[in-house]
């Protein structure tokens, strides 16, 4: 599924985000915060903006209640980044069912539970 252009930056923004978050980057993490919340505001001031303000507000608020949790390291990535990470992270899985020598229905079987359940680890 492609992203729609109106969200990409918003998404980029949050990306950045989760990946300076998870390698420690703990001040470039907040800069893209703070440009992501910016961003909402400045979507709240433009009446064309319906769209991006929701989606902004979405992934802000992923943000906030990840990181009130505890759970920001544990974030994924949004858009096309994250379905790219996310078609990577099965072929790896995939490949190492493989190499341990697992049936081919059983390995299939594993990848589609690993698929399903992707998003319920956060």
């Amino acid at each position: 599924m492609e992203t729609l252009a109106k969200y990409k930056f918003a998404d980029w923004l949050y990306n950045r985000f989760v990946e300076n978050y998870k390698n420690q980057n703990i001040a470039e993490a907040f800069t893209f915060l703070d440009i992501l919340s910016r961003y909402q505001m400045f979507a709240m001031e433009v009446r064309k903006l319906s769209d991006q303000r929701r989606h902004i507000k979405e992934l802000y608020r992923d943000i906030q209640k990840a990181l009130k949790n505890g759970t920001a390291h544990k974030l994924f990535l949004t858009g096309e980044e994250g379905a790219a990470e996310f078609k990577r992270e099965m072929k790896t899985y995939e490949n190492y069912l493989r190499e341990q020598g697992f049936s081919e229905s059983y390995i299939t079987e594993c990848v589609s539970d690993k698929a399903m359940n992707y998003y319920g680890n956060s």
